[in-house]
């Protein structure tokens, strides 16, 4: 064996143990970690997407992202397996150093970034080449915006009105 072969050789085998030590936690994640993950994620990015919808009340602010929060991890259940599989992978990608480097570009935590640092993210997976990444975006949109605006206290800023339902005489 030639030396370069060898160094080749050990920067491959590097690699793909690397590769490997990131992507274990993936495999034998339990549901609560999951879960964690989960929440981790969508407390970071979700003042970031909703930005500029939120009350102005720092208390009431809180409470509305709890909330969005809460009816988001509620909701996954109710999602296909698939999609809650997708999701639960984003979620643990995220969460984890080396792959949120390669997903985000950041090495530091989500909630560590500033807020114009994570509407940048979400736009650079809005606009991205990789469809992977589109899908991610509109994925977790369309997850945190139904969760937010399907809460009934929202729907003044809508001008929504519930319809109302008349029991048959």
């Amino acid at each position: 064996m030639q030396r370069r072969q060898f160094i080749m050789l050990g920067l491959a085998a590097g690699a793909t143990l690397a590769t490997g030590v990131s992507l274990y936690p993936l495999a034998v994640a339990d549901q609560q970690e999951r879960r964690d993950a989960a929440a981790l994620v969508l407390d970071a990015i979700l003042p970031a997407l909703l930005l500029g919808a939120l009350p102005q009340d720092p208390k009431q602010q809180q409470l509305a992202l709890l909330q969005t929060r809460n009816a988001a991890l509620d909701f996954l259940p109710f999602l296909p397996k698939r999609t809650q599989a997708e999701l639960a992978q984003l979620f643990l990608l995220l969460s984890e150093q080396v792959t949120r480097l390669a997903l985000t570009g950041h090495l530091i935590a989500l909630d560590q970034l500033s807020i114009q640092q994570r509407l940048q993210l979400l736009e650079s997976w809005r606009i991205s080449y990789l469809a992977l990444l589109q899908q991610a975006f509109n994925g977790l949109r369309a997850l945190l915006l139904g969760a937010y605006y399907g809460h009934p206290a929202q729907w003044p800023a809508l001008s929504y009105q519930a319809p109302e339902f008349r029991a048959y005489e």
